[in-house]
């Protein structure tokens, strides 16, 4: 019983322990940032999770950071579907509270079909401007870092 207790115990600890190099901080920062922008609301600690566990990093410091910088996903909201909005080429339906409610009380699933495609919208922002930023800036981490040991 109790070889079975330390082994769970450990698997559990795993996590918290994994990705405490400087390199690896730095790239749980930037995933949680990425992630934490994402519009779609509910779904970052689930993501967040995954990816840490997935890519060995932090999660501890994923979550933090990402609680930490949850206002930058209200911020970044409305830009990223007005992004979206652009590559698709169409125009806002749905801006306010009260236009959501009218469009329920006229048809329901006309209006979550909106707010399904506004969401796609704001997905389609995000991976046009957050995502490709992100990457950027764990390559960049990457060459420093390859620089850093190429020339100790």
């Amino acid at each position: 019983m109790q070889l079975t207790f330390q082994t769970l115990w450990q698997k559990i600890k795993q996590p918290f322990r994994q990705g405490l190099g400087r390199n690896e901080i730095a790239k749980a920062i930037i995933v949680s940032l990425l992630v934490t922008v994402l519009p779609i609301f509910g779904v970052t600690t689930i993501i967040l999770t995954f990816l840490a566990v997935k890519f060995k990093l932090n999660l501890p410091i994923m979550v933090a950071v990402s609680y930490i910088a949850t206002p930058l996903q209200f911020i970044f909201f409305m830009p990223f579907i007005h992004v979206g909005e652009a590559i698709f080429n169409t125009k806002h339906t749905l801006l306010t509270v009260i236009e959501i409610k009218n469009a329920f009380e006229s048809s329901f699933f006309h209006t979550i079909k909106q707010l399904i495609f506004e969401l796609v919208c704001g997905v389609s922002g995000w991976l046009l401007l957050a995502l490709p930023i992100a990457l950027v800036s764990i390559l960049l981490i990457n060459k420093i870092n390859y620089s850093k040991n190429e020339t100790i």
